[in-house]
């Protein structure tokens, strides 16, 4: 399969049922985009706001629908606000969120957006469930990626 044909989602839930909320997430994305394919989720531990509890994190691989970039993140968004996300701590706990990792092999800057994901790079709750993914072997001839990480996740079993 051709990586410009596809795009990836990064999920993460640490509040109340954080696997139900993953599934769901992913059952109201797939009323949206074809899934190609899913990672194993992983646990770890927040970054950039601490005191919170640990988080459930998901790489979920799409087709590239016909809708940009910046339209698809507008879905989801409201995806997250259905599913009962509020954002009253910035990086603080959240029932779900929703990250446009890559869109193809594409990089886009807007005000609103930016991909790939500038942070992506440096996080293995990221990492290491992308590199589970068909389309990971395309991003990693063109993107350079860095298994050492100062943070850590571990698939859950």
């Amino acid at each position: 399969m051709d990586q410009n044909f596809s795009f990836f989602i990064a999920t993460g839930s640490n509040i109340g049922n954080r696997l139900e909320n993953l599934f769901w997430a992913k059952q109201q994305l797939n009323q949206y985009f074809k899934l190609i394919a899913h990672s194993r989720v992983y646990e770890s531990p927040a970054v950039d706001y601490l005191n919170q509890p640990d988080f459930y994190n998901q790489v979920l691989e799409f087709e590239i629908p016909n809708y940009s970039a910046e339209e698809v993140m507008s879905i989801l968004l409201t995806i997250e606000a259905t599913l009962g996300r509020n954002r009253l701590i910035l990086k603080g706990p959240r029932l779900i969120d929703l990250d446009i990792l890559f869109w193809g092999l594409e990089k886009y800057e807007s005000t609103t957006l930016q991909l790939p994901h500038p942070r992506l790079f440096e996080r293995s709750f990221v990492v290491l469930p992308l590199s589970e993914l068909p389309g990971f072997k395309f991003l990693e001839k063109k993107f350079q990626f860095n298994f050492n990480f100062t943070n850590s996740a571990t698939p859950i079993s």
